[in-house]
């Protein structure tokens, strides 16, 4: 009988963490969209967007980038982000010269992120000479503990300002501030940054 009850507690308390995974304060599921009309040729928008590990050569947030690792199945490409931000690792799934499009997984990044996965598309834009590029990403912004006793939080990278944001003062947040600020302030940035990417490959390509 005792052996019966501690197998139910230990059930239960499953089931309670399972809820307060799915369920604690700052954990949501989130998308982010931009596009741009470019100025020039699909071919040669693709040609800079289709190099998976130059991205440097057009995204002006990215101090440098560079493949990691190689093998008939994938591409790994490392991106160091300018001023300090820090680094992410980008696994290439899928690359499609005929559709122009090409989708990764983020393994590691700067941002409280799991699960994040992105994907840019490129084709012809609505008027003859224009190119339309797409840029979309899917990922879950991380839980915090409210718990002040608890382990420490997972806070965002150090500076004064990303992307227009404090993130000093977010550091210093109390808890429970946190978690009412961590799923906008991340969507906020992750969507200035495509929208930086996209500028700066249009400037790029059409200076």
């Amino acid at each position: 009988m005792k052996f019966q009850k501690m197998t139910l507690v230990i059930l239960l308390s499953l089931m309670v963490v399972g809820v307060q995974a799915a369920t604690q304060p700052g954990f949501f599921h989130e998308t982010v969209s931009q596009s741009i009309t470019i100025k020039a040729d699909p071919a040669k928008v693709w040609a800079l967007i289709g190099d998976f590990d130059g991205v440097a050569h057009w995204n002006s947030s990215v101090e440098r980038s560079s493949s990691i690792d190689e093998d008939r199945d994938s591409l790994t490409r490392a991106i160091i982000f300018k001023d300090d931000l820090g680094k992410e690792v980008d696994v290439l799934d899928e690359r499609s010269d005929a559709e122009m499009t090409l989708r990764y997984h983020v393994t590691s990044s700067p941002w409280p992120v799991t699960r994040y996965t992105s994907m840019m598309r490129v084709s012809r834009g609505a008027t003859p000479g224009t190119t339309l590029v797409e840029w979309r990403g899917a990922f879950d912004v991380k839980g915090i503990l409210i718990d002040p006793d608890g382990p420490p939080t997972f806070d965002m990278p150090s500076g004064p300002i990303v992307f227009g944001f404090d993130i000093e003062t977010y550091n210093r947040s109390s808890p429970s501030e946190k978690s009412a600020k961590r799923d906008k302030v991340t969507v906020k940035i992750i969507t200035d940054m495509y929208r930086v990417g996209l500028d700066s490959l249009k400037w790029v390509l059409e200076r």
